[in-house]
């Protein structure tokens, strides 16, 4: 009996021993890898910026329900159409489908119109519909749904223009009649709108109003000056304001800043400014007015820009900064860079193996490094290498799982 105990205690050890064992092999990991990206760091001065536009609001006195023929930050004519007024909500609802179907038929026809298969790259097809759909997620979880429709199509055109390419389906007819049919009794049913709204005058049409309309103007930038700044309060809206026109080719953005700040910048400089926003990265502007305050220790740096899209259209305030220098290269962990016989570089992995290759380090911060992207035949970092960020005794040509 004894013995049996005994083999049951060697045999529950070694079980034991052998489950230890493949979950570390699992989950154990000599080396950890990142990708070598493109990225471009931004030196500069950080300002907090208010946006002047010239912007006329439209008013509407309405019973029934509005459906807007333009989006935001779409060009309106003048005296053109920017909404119609319909009687229910139904009407509206139809009308979205209608335009809905419209975009989708029109996609589709566009897809089956293209036939040179074999020149199409299946590996851009396939990251432009991981994008899509990363781009979608992002839009759902930010709460974004106005944004929902467009991500959606956008998604589904690049689903079936890899079907497509693959030979997945090659013939979309039924779906676009099925499409088109649709369309029609639609069509047939949506009643005529009993009014509408025009516009007094061209421009970029915003839905949104936020009082700063008549208290910012293009016409006087002299006026703003540190104190107007910090005086600055929005107006109460018109409550029958449905929207505004951004008109002009020009608008200004005006940036308070301590007088010693401003003295690196004078009228006319033409400058490049970073912001946060998807469409437009970077703008160009150019000085045209630094304000000084009563007291001389603080001043507003106006500057014009001509550049107008959506996003510029409806923002009012927001961070920039004003670009001193620019460093491109490949990004990179700063805890990736390694020492090796005097040389900086770092550890790519190939295969079963890492092999040790000098960069040119041309940027960094304490969180990541800027490598020069070097084009060569020898062993040089390249774009989306996986690079080691992490692994014990190193050595070029060691051997990894």
């Amino acid at each position: 009996m004894r013995d049996n105990k005994v083999l049951k205690t060697i045999l529950c050890i070694i079980a034991l021993v052998f489950i230890i064992h493949q979950i570390y092999s699992s989950t154990y990991k000599p080396i950890t890898t990142v990708s070598a990206e493109f990225y471009t760091a931004v030196e500069g001065f950080p300002i907090n910026a208010t946006i002047i536009r010239e912007e006329s609001v439209i008013t509407a006195d309405t019973s029934g329900v509005l459906h807007f023929t333009v989006t935001d930050g779409e060009r309106a004519a003048k005296n053109g159409i920017i909404a119609n007024i319909y009687s229910d909500a139904n009407a509206s609802v139809t009308v979205n489908r209608i335009e809905q179907l419209e975009e989708r038929i029109s996609d589709i026809e566009e897809i089956q119109s293209y036939n040179d298969v074999e020149a199409a790259d299946i590996k851009l097809i396939n990251n432009k519909v991981n994008n899509s759909l990363n781009v979608l997620l992002r839009t759902i979880a930010s709460g974004d749904y106005s944004s929902v429709d467009a991500d959606s199509a956008e998604l589904l055109t690049n689903i079936s223009r890899r079907q497509m390419i693959t030979g997945e389906q090659t013939d979309f007819s039924a779906r676009i009649n099925e499409l088109k049919n649709e369309l029609d009794s639609l069509n047939a049913s949506l009643p005529q709108p009993i009014g509408s709204v025009r516009t007094d005058e061209s421009g970029y049409f915003v839905s949104t109003v936020d009082g700063y309309e008549k208290v910012l103007s293009c016409e006087n930038i002299d006026s703003l000056t540190p104190e107007f700044i910090d005086s600055l309060k929005a107006e109460n809206t018109p409550k029958n304001a449905i929207g505004k026109i951004v008109s002009g080719y020009t608008w200004y953005i005006a940036a308070k800043v301590d007088i010693s700040d401003s003295l690196k910048y004078k009228a006319g400089d033409k400058l490049t400014l970073e912001t946060t926003l998807k469409t437009t990265p970077q703008i160009e502007v150019k000085v045209e007015k630094i304000n000084t305050s009563k007291e001389k220790n603080a001043a507003v740096i106006v500057f014009s820009c001509e550049q107008m899209n959506s996003e510029l259209a409806s923002i009012r305030h927001g961070s920039m900064t004003i670009v001193n220098s620019t460093h491109s290269g490949l990004k990179l962990p700063a805890k990736a860079l390694r020492f090796q016989n005097g040389k900086a570089g770092v550890f790519v992995r190939s295969g079963m193996t890492v092999k040790f290759v000098t960069v040119n380090v041309i940027y960094r911060t304490d969180e990541y490094i800027i490598c020069e992207q070097q084009v060569s035949n020898e062993s040089v970092l390249r774009l989306y290498d996986d690079v080691v960020v992490k692994g014990k005794n190193l050595y070029d040509g060691k051997i990894v799982d």
